[in-house]
C-alpha cells in the first residue's frame, strides 16, 4: 500500500474516532456573511502575496540567511519544500526540524520563514526543512495536515539528506504551529517525532472568537487577528467538521498522543496566548520540579519535565516575523526574537535530543 493510502486510511480513522455524542459543530454562516467572508479572504490572499512579491524582490536579501535547496516529493508533487543545511551537510548524519509556515492556512509560504530556518541550521548543526501546504479555501481541514505529515514522511525516508532518524522534531508559526501539532498524532508520523515547538499557535479551535478576545489584557488594544480571524476560520474549517476533533483542536488533544518534549510560545497581547498556556499545563509532569528558563524573567516563563512556556511581554502575534515602527523599537524586538530563536535550538541540542543519545 502507498505511503498516500496509508495516511488517508489514518486520517480518516481519527476523523472517525472523535465522532462521538462530544461533537461540536458549528452551524455555517448565513449566505450574506458567506459572501463578506469570500471577498475578504480573497482581498486578503492578494494584499500578502503582492506585499511578499514586493519585499522579496526590493529589500536586499540579509546576507546571513542560508541558500535552501528546494525539494519536490511524488508524494505531493505540487509542493515545494525548502531544505535548509549547515555548510557542508551530508557528510554525517544530522537531526533534523520541520518548520511549518504561518498564514492562516490561506496564505505564505516556506520561504516565509527563513530567518528561523537558517539561524537553527546555522548555529545548531541541523537540517531544517520549511514544509509547505496546500491553502484555503481550495484546501480546507483535514488536507493541508496530511500535506505535512506525508511531505516529513517523504523527508525522513530520503536517504540523500543523511538524516539522523533518532532525532526529529517539528514546530510551526500561527497556523503552522496547529498543522505539526495535528499531523505528528497521525499513524504514519507517531512514536518518530520527538520534540514539538508552537509559536502563538491557534490550538483550540472550539472557542469563540468573542471568547479570545475577553483574555486579553486591558492595555492590549486592537487585536491583529480581530479582523481577519472569522473569515480564516470559515475559509479552513468545513461545514460539518467537529471542532472537537484532535487534528482541528490539538490543544485537545491527549498527552499520550503527543511527544514528550514540547516549547510553547505565546505573545502576551495574542488572543491565542491564554491557549498555548493552557496547553502547556495540561502536559506537564506534575511530579517534576518547575524551574525558571536561563534568560528568560521568572514571571515569563517555566520549564517543567519535558515541557515549555514561554510568554513575550508586549509581543502582538507574529512578533517574530513583524517589524516594529522605530529603529529603537525594532532593534529591541529583533534582538528578543534572536535570543528566542537561540533558546528553542539550544532546547532542542541540550534537551530534547541529548536524552535521546542517552536512550
Amino acid at each position: 500500500m502507498c505511503a498516500g493510502s496509508r495516511l488517508k486510511m489514518s486520517t480518516t480513522s481519527l476523523l472517525e474516532s472523535n465522532s462521538n455524542h462530544d461533537a461540536f459543530i458549528s452551524e455555517p454562516p448565513p449566505y450574506y456573511l458567506r459572501f463578506a467572508y469570500f471577498i475578504s479572504l480573497w482581498s486578503f490572499k492578494a494584499a500578502i502575496a503582492l506585499g511578499l512579491g514586493a519585499r522579496r524582490l526590493l529589500m536586499p536579501r540579509l546576507p546571513n540567511l542560508l541558500r535552501p535547496e528546494p525539494r519536490i516529493y511524488p508524494i505531493r508533487p505540487t509542493l515545494k519544500s525548502l531544505v535548509y543545511g549547515p555548510e557542508g551537510f551530508g557528510d554525517e548524519p544530522l537531526p533534523v526540524y520541520f518548520s511549518c509556515h504561518g498564514g492562516g492556512w490561506a496564505v505564505a509560504d516556506p520561504q516565509a520563514d527563513e530567518e528561523f530556518c537558517s539561524l537553527l541550521a546555522r548555529n545548531f548543526n541541523i537540517i531544517v526543512v520549511s514544509v509547505d501546504y496546500h491553502k484555503s479555501p481550495l484546501s480546507k481541514f483535514p488536507v493541508p495536515v496530511e500535506d505535512v505529515a506525508a511531505i516529513v514522511d517523504a523527508v525522513l525516508n530520503d536517504e540523500s539528506l543523511n538524516i539522523d532518524a533518532t532525532k526529529v522534531a517539528m514546530g510551526g508559526f500561527s497556523a503552522g504551529g496547529n498543522l505539526a501539532f495535528a499531523a505528528c498524532q497521525l499513524p504514519i508520523l507517531k512514536g518518530r517525532v520527538h520534540g514539538l515547538v508552537g509559536f502563538y499557535s491557534p490550538l483550540n479551535m472550539k472557542e469563540r472568537l468573542e471568547e479570545k478576545l475577553e483574555r486579553r489584557p486591558n492595555e492590549a488594544g486592537t487585536d491583529a487577528l480581530a479582523s481577519s480571524a472569522k473569515f480564516l476560520d470559515w475559509a479552513y474549517v468545513p461545514y460539518g467538521a467537529d471542532r472537537n476533533n484532535k487534528l482541528l483542536s490539538p490543544g485537545l488533544a491527549r498527552k499520550e498522543d503527543l511527544p514528550g518534549h514540547v516549547y510553547l510560545i505565546g505573545a502576551e497581547y495574542d488572543m491565542l496566548c491564554f491557549e498555548a498556556k493552557v496547553l502547556a499545563e495540561r502536559l506537564v509532569d506534575h511530579d517534576a520540579e518547575r524551574m525558571e528558563i536561563p534568560g528568560v524573567y521568572s514571571g515569563d516563563g517555566w520549564r517543567q519535565g519535558g515541557i515549555r512556556w514561554e510568554c513575550a511581554r508586549g509581543r502582538f502575534h507574529a512578533f517574530t516575523h513583524v517589524a516594529e515602527w522605530g529603529r529603537e523599537k525594532e532593534r529591541n524586538r529583533s534582538k528578543a526574537v534572536d535570543e528566542l530563536y537561540n533558546r528553542v535550538g539550544a532546547w532542542l541540542k541540550d534537551e530534547v535530543w541529548a536524552e535521546r543519545v542517552l536512550q
